[in-house]
């Protein structure tokens, strides 16, 4: 016989036939691009840093990544955003350093300008150095007649702060000396803060009369009417 058929209780099987798919080696994977040495560049010198060249790189940078399609985009961002934050570190520590200026050291004004109208005081010839105030029943080298204070900011200058304390003391002294003294012995002077003192803050003028004939023994104030 040509053609054999099988008879049986069963139903004829149908087979079918499925495409196949051919066997073989995989293909290898595609080749990973090589990351822009400009990109990897700028990421060193933003953590270094070096601000300047790391700016000029990472332009450079992600101007040949978006023509060549080279990886590095992320590292030349990165490095940009490292150099933008030590920009920014620097210039809050420059103006920190800008804004903080050291306290300032005290300054000592002379014990002059602390005495007060009716004080007997011994001093050395300038007035101002080695001021001792004791009572004026005592001995002494001068006794304040007067004291005010300077009005303005700015400082006015050596010469006019002289003029405005002479005057100023010579306007005070005749309602303080007692008449009946001899003014032939005695002698006006002053005291004005210079340039430092001022600086402090100290706008006294001090106003003293002194003995040309020896030191004075109680006190030059007339007598209250």
């Amino acid at each position: 016989m040509d053609q054999a058929a099988e008879h049986g209780g069963g139903s004829p099987v149908a087979l079918s036939q499925g495409r196949g798919q051919p066997a073989g080696t995989a293909a290898p994977p595609p080749a990973r691009r090589p990351a822009d040495g400009f990109a990897v560049a700028t990421l060193i010198t933003g953590i270094v840093p070096l601000i300047p060249v790391t700016l000029i790189l990472g332009v450079t940078a992600l101007i040949r990544i978006a023509h060549s399609g080279a990886r590095g985009r992320g590292l030349a961002i990165t490095g940009l955003v490292l150099a933008g934050l030590w920009a920014i570190g620097g210039a809050a520590g420059a103006a920190v350093l800008v804004t903080h200026h050291p306290a300032a050291r005290p300054v000592t004004l002379p014990r002059i300008f602390r005495l007060h109208t009716g004080q007997c005081l011994n001093s050395s010839l300038n007035g101002i150095s080695g001021v001792h105030v004791l009572p004026c029943r005592q001995p002494h080298t001068g006794e304040v007649f007067g004291t005010f204070r300077v009005a303005g900011h700015r400082y006015p200058g050596s010469a006019a702060l002289q003029r405005e304390a002479s005057s100023g003391c010579v306007a005070r002294l005749g309602g303080y000396l007692n008449p009946q003294l001899s003014a032939s012995s005695l002698t006006e002077s002053y005291v004005y803060p210079d340039r430092g003192a001022w600086t402090a803050g100290e706008r006294t003028v001090i106003c003293t009369v002194r003995s040309t004939a020896g030191p004075l023994t109680g006190s030059v104030r007339a007598a209250p009417g």
